[in-house]
Formats: C-alpha cells, sequence, structure tokens
C-alpha cells in the first residue's frame, strides 16, 4: 500500500497555487497563504524533500501540436513492455495498473502512423500480450508538460532493440516516420 504523505491545509493551497503559476515567487505565495517568505520556502523546501512536487520541464502536449496516443494493454509481464519501450523517443510514460488491463503507455509524436506503428510491432506483437487497446487523445483539458527525449544521441542499435528500420515493413512503406537513434527518421521532430 502506498504511504501517504502529511500534508496540511497551506501546504495544499502552496501546491495549488504552483500548479497555476510554477514561476510564482515565495514572497507571493507568503502573501496569498498567510505566512512569512521564510516558512513558505521551508514548505516548500519539505515538499520537495518529499517528493510531493518537483520541477519538470518537457513539451507542452496541448499546445505542441504532437499526437498523443494512450495504449492500455493486458499483459503478463508488464515491467517486460516498459523496459522495452523506456527508452523510445516516443515514449512519454507508462503506469501498471490493477484491473483487466494492467498498462497503460503514452507515446506522443508527430504522425499517428508511427505510433500505431509502434504498437503493432513493438506491443502487439509481443508473445506475453493478450489485448491491447489504443486511442487517440483528442484534447487535453489542461496544459500537460511531458518530458520527452528532443536530443537523441545517433546510435546503431534501436533502444528497442528491434532491427533496423530498413528491413522494417512499416518504414519502407511510408507507414512509420522510423526511429530516430538510428538516424533512419523521416520525420521532422528530431531532425
Amino acid at each position: 500500500m502506498a504511504k501517504t504523505v502529511d500534508i496540511d491545509e497551506k501546504d495544499r493551497m502552496i501546491l495549488e497555487l504552483l500548479e497555476k503559476d510554477p514561476e510564482m515567487s515565495q514572497s507571493e505565495i507568503a502573501k496569498v497563504v498567510g505566512l512569512s517568505q521564510p516558512s513558505v520556502g521551508a514548505r516548500i523546501k519539505k515538499l520537495k524533500e518529499l517528493g510531493v512536487i518537483s520541477h519538470a520541464y518537457g513539451l507542452n502536449i496541448k499546445k505542441s501540436g504532437l499526437y498523443v496516443l494512450k495504449v492500455d494493454v493486458k499483459c503478463k509481464r508488464p515491467s517486460e513492455v516498459l523496459n522495452k519501450l523506456s527508452a523510445c523517443p516516443f515514449f512519454l510514460n507508462g503506469f501498471v495498473l490493477a484491473g483487466e488491463k494492467n498498462l497503460t503507455i503514452l507515446l506522443a509524436g508527430e504522425d499517428l502512423t508511427t505510433l500505431e506503428a509502434i504498437v503493432d510491432k513493438h506491443i502487439r506483437a509481443e508473445p506475453d500480450v493478450y489485448d491491447v487497446d489504443a486511442g487517440i487523445v483528442v484534447r487535453a483539458e489542461r496544459d500537460a508538460v511531458m518530458p520527452i527525449k528532443m536530443y537523441i544521441e545517433r546510435q546503431e542499435d534501436a533502444p528497442c532493440g528491434d532491427e533496423s528500420c530498413t528491413n522494417c515493413d512499416y518504414w519502407r512503406i511510408d507507414l512509420c516516420l522510423g526511429c530516430p537513434v538510428t538516424g533512419h527518421y523521416k520525420g521532422k521532430l528530431w531532425k
């Protein structure tokens, strides 16, 4: 069972203010929540040490123009599927779940056919994957900043461990833009 973090009403107010405006100064926060600036600083430090808040940079999916694919998977070993995809530049995040579909994966890219090719070739094709349901995220209600690997070091081997894109039918018939890591990428995002 997950450990519950002990936070009070002032902590919740600080979290809400930072969620709305991550650049808000501690002095401005102090005025709103009715604390001194040093007290706000101490609370923010405590929340960071507890892992409740962190500062992450990435692309705002809502404003980036990228497609996001949510993939729900029923599989025998969710960790193995995540390990295979975690180094993929198109991979945003993965969540192990309780329930019939025990894994949710978020992929992002500039081209839907490439995302579908990743699902077909690297998820559906796995022998311990029993069911896959993929859906396109059509709208984000709020800004959603997600870390995405923007700087790609070229390597001989694809991070997923599969063969070169030049041997892939999806790539040859332009149903996939290819892997930015191997240099066989035909898109614009990682050029």
